[in-house]
């Protein structure tokens, strides 16, 4: 048994800040491109039908000299070589999706290509159903669908995503609909879209939703709990494990990273090991070429450009190593692809040597509703168990994701019920090694414990296969009781602090004693479960002190504060390199605070003091451990 670590979430300190002036090369293989090691393990293997995007729409696309697909003409007789009618671009897809299974893929990853069905398109000759069994007829599982996130179509997408069989359902963005993660707020709402949408989706049938990088995801950077972080490390910081997932595209990730040996993108995904559960594997040149990193919100334009896999400069060595017992499905993709390279591409992808290993396809199941109480042996159903790999298939264990151990590979995430479910009868998959591309069922029973509630819990498939295709999401609802409206709204966290002051004490006058006053407006907003106001100097040079050239007043700024409505002024404290606290809050603010903060110079009557200006710059900080 194999297990994957589960990176818990921590919640340490979220802030907002304001700042106050103050005046050797190895022999190539034989037959392969070292970079592409032993390819990707058979059975995981997928591609994004957006590469031949040409070939789908118009019949073009083909390259130099490409692979002889027979396609059938339309039922006039006519060729749909070119033919753009919804009859000919299927004839193409099922020229294609013969040729992708002759070359040993198991999985595609949709796009919305033509002649799609639209989301409400069940019945008849081109809608879903037909759709999947023209993927039937070869063999071939739709592990992912690039498509819109849009909440008010989201059911309808579902459903279509089910008839499909689909795991994952997402998009090719890098977050929700309406989002593009040019600010903090704006990642934040799009990981509160994303739960909602793979909520809905575990929990009627589907797998996660979820999302996919370009170089946008990591160029942009914000601070989170008071540490600068790029977009996505927000995002799948602040999304639920049992909802959402993401997709590396490795090609975009090392351009984004500068970084075309693969250790970079390797990082990402060890760092994040159980939120990574795709990729795209895609190769090509002048990897992180035309990047300024001076300018890095907006993102600049980037300069790499996608190639035939094994023809590129990234090193996929250490990618594919990360993603062993992580990543579920590797889609190869090639944006400028041709029916040429895509033998180039297929053949280097394709598994060999350590990537000839079993595979298990589970596809997530639904139950039938039953009343809270029902026995699991009244309420069966089988779930189908695959070997899509190349090697033998040897299950030792079938069971539920029930332990808090997150090193376990059958660890529980928070939030799911292995309790409504059981295990009724594995026997038959136990008993012998299943050879590629057979099959065994497994009984598993709804025994729901509450009423009218929705049920995920997820069946794990101990065997000698790779860790990331063993889990298969279970989803069941029971009957209902009293009628229930659950009602509510969202708060985002926000910590917002503005300042408003002069920035001069004045005029010092030498050989007179004094302190030299003036004051600062606060305003401060905060929705976090507690806060606290502090200042600080950060400059190394004399902290807390005013600073001319080399010369440095012999005493620190001193600050205190007063708030409405006593107005009541604390005693000055002085100011140093380590934060000074001026308020605190035990709890979300009422509307807009408004808080007075003094700042006060005492100048001594011997006091050297050399002409021009003295100044140092103080950061004022409103930070948060409970967001």
């Amino acid at each position: 048994m194999k297990g994957i670590s589960r990176r818990t979430r921590a919640c340490a300190v979220l802030a907002a800040t304001g700042a106050l002036a103050l005046t050797g090369t190895a022999q190539a293989q034989t037959t392969f491109p070292e970079k592409t090691g032993d390819g990707v393990q058979t059975g995981q293997g997928s591609i994004q039908t957006f590469s031949h995007r040409n070939f789908i729409g118009n019949g073009g696309g083909l390259g130099a000299n490409p692979p002889a697909l027979t396609i059938a003409p339309a039922a006039d007789g006519s060729s749909c070589a070119t033919g753009t009618s919804d009859e000919c671009v299927w004839k193409r897809l099922d020229a294609l999706y013969g040729y992708y299974a002759a070359n040993g893929l198991d999985n595609i990853e949709l796009y919305g290509h033509p002649s799609l069905p639209t989301n409400d398109e069940i019945e008849g000759p081109y809608g879903w159903k037909a759709y999947r069994a023209m993927l039937d007829k070869h063999g071939l599982h739709a592990s992912g669908w690039h498509g819109s996130l849009n909440e008010s179509q989201w059911p309808a997408r579902v459903a279509a995503a089910k008839i499909l069989g689909l795991d994952y359902i997402g998009t090719g963005s890098g977050q929700a609909d309406g989002e593009n993660l040019d600010s903090y707020a704006s990642i934040l709402r799009s990981a509160q879209i994303l739960d909602r949408l793979g909520k809905y989706s575990v929990e009627n049938g589907v797998g996660p939703v979820y999302v996919h990088n370009h170089t946008t995801e990591f160029d942009r950077k914000y601070m989170d709990n008071g540490t600068l972080k790029t977009a996505w490390e927000i995002m799948i910081e602040r999304t639920d494990a049992r909802y959402v997932a993401f997709q590396v595209d490795a090609f975009w990730s090392s351009d984004a990273f500068d970084d075309a040996t693969g250790t970079a993108t390797a990082a990402f995904i060890n760092k994040y090991a159980n939120r990574i559960k795709l990729m795209h594997v895609k190769d090509g040149t002048r990897v992180g070429a035309e990047f300024n990193p001076a300018n890095q919100n907006p993102p600049n334009s980037r300069g790499g450009s996608p190639s035939a896999f094994g023809e590129g400069e990234v090193d996929y060595r250490p990618i594919l190593a990360a993603g062993k017992g992580r990543v579920q499905y590797y889609s190869q993709e090639n944006d400028n692809a041709t029916l040429t390279t895509m033998v180039t591409s297929l053949r280097n992808f394709k598994g060999r040597g350590s990537a000839i290993v079993p595979a298990v396809l589970g596809l997530p199941t639904t139950f039938p509703s039953v009343a809270a109480g029902t026995p699991a042996a009244s309420n069966v159903v089988p779930i189908t168990i695959k070997n899509t790999g190349d090697a033998p298939l040897d299950i030792t264990n079938i069971a539920l994701a029930n332990n808090n151990n997150q090193n376990n590979q059958l660890y529980q995430f928070p939030g799911e019920r292995p309790g409504d479910f059981a295990v009724v009868d594995s026997a038959a998959c136990l008993a012998t090694d299943l050879a590629p591309n057979a099959t065994c069922f497994v009984n598993v029973g709804f025994k729901p414990t509450t009423t009218d509630y929705k049920s995920v819990a997820r069946l794990i498939v101990q065997s000698n296969a790779d860790n990331a295709t063993e889990s298969i999401l279970l989803n069941g609802t029971s009957l209902e009781g009293p009628a229930e409206l659950p009602i509510g709204g969202n708060v985002d966290t926000v910590l917002n602090l503005t300042l408003s002051a002069s920035n001069t004490f004045g005029t010092f006058q030498p050989a007179t004693a004094r302190n030299y006053d003036q004051t600062v407006l606060a305003n401060i907003v905060s929705t976090a479960g507690n806060a606290a106001l502090t200042v600080h100097d950060p400059s190394a040079a004399a902290p807390g002190r005013l600073v001319n050239g080399t010369f440095a007043l012999s005493q620190p700024v001193q600050v205190n504060v007063s708030q409405p409505p006593a107005n009541t002024a604390s005693a000055f404290s002085p100011i140093s390199g380590t934060p000074t606290s001026l308020l605190t809050f035990n709890g979300p603010t009422a509307g807009a605070v408004q808080a007075t903060i003094g700042l006060r110079q005492a100048i001594a009557v011997n006091e050297v003091l050399r002409a021009g200006t003295y100044s140092k710059t103080l950061t004022f900080t409103l930070g948060t451990t409970q967001p």
